[in-house]
C-alpha cells in the first residue's frame, strides 16, 4: 500500500501544507495531507465472534490468578525455574 492507496497506479504525492519541520520544510498531518483517517471495519461474522468469544474473560482470570500467586509468593517455583533453564539450554546448544 502506497500513500494509503491500495492500487499503486492511483498513488500520488500530496502537496505540503502550512506546518513546518525543524528544517523549515512545510508539512502537514496525515489527515490534512490525505484527507482521511485510519479506520477498522469488522465484518458481521467477526462481530458475532467477538460477542460469543469469552477469551477476554478467560485472559482476565489468568492474569488475576498469576497476580495472586505472585503476591502469595507461590508463582515462582523450583520446577518452573528448572523448566525455563532447560528450555534456554536447549535453544542455546541445539544442533541445527
Amino acid at each position: 500500500m502506497i500513500n494509503g492507496v491500495t492500487n499503486p497506479a492511483h498513488a500520488t504525492t500530496p502537496s505540503p501544507t502550512r506546518s513546518e519541520t525543524s528544517a523549515g520544510q512545510e508539512v502537514g498531518s496525515t489527515k490534512e495531507r490525505f484527507g482521511q483517517t485510519d479506520a477498522v471495519e469488522l465484518s458481521p461474522a467477526a462481530r458475532e465472534q467477538l460477542e460469543r468469544d469469552d477469551s477476554a474473560s478467560v485472559r482476565t482470570k489468568l492474569v488475576e490468578r498469576v497476580r495472586a500467586e505472585i503476591a502469595a509468593g507461590t508463582y515462582l517455583t523450583d520446577e518452573k525455574i528448572d523448566a525455563a533453564v532447560n528450555r534456554i539450554r536447549e535453544e542455546m546448544f541445539a544442533v541445527a
